[in-house]
């Protein structure tokens, strides 16, 4: 799997994933990769990367950026945290957004 991580990275001339340093990350030797080598870890695995992302305690790097660029969205998402919602009340917000060009939510 290390390997199959590597070659993904290695295609964006990013630095090395080895067997060695994934077996770090799992025995909580190392912290979790950048956002990037989570996301191409989820590819190899087939899972969804915003989970892995949010298990290793980062951002979805199109979240990030939508926060920094967007004052809008940093006042929506602020106003929704204040609230405190429930897991129920964050799915029920959800479900008020209008679905995409596919007929589906982001979820």
């Amino acid at each position: 799997m290390a390997d199959r991580v590597a070659a993904r990275l290695k295609d964006e001339d990013r630095r090395g994933f080895t067997f060695t340093y994934l077996s770090k990350i799992e025995n909580d030797v190392l912290p979790p990769p950048s956002a990037n080598a989570i996301l191409h870890l989820a590819a190899v695995l087939d899972t969804n990367g915003d989970e892995l992302l949010a298990l290793a305690g980062k951002v979805p790097p199109d979240v990030g950026n939508t926060l920094k660029q967007s004052p809008g969205a940093r006042a929506f998402f602020r106003s929704a945290l204040n609230r405190q919602l429930t897991e129920d009340e964050w799915k029920k917000l959800l479900e008020q957004l209008p679905k995409d060009e596919k007929g589906k939510r982001n979820k």
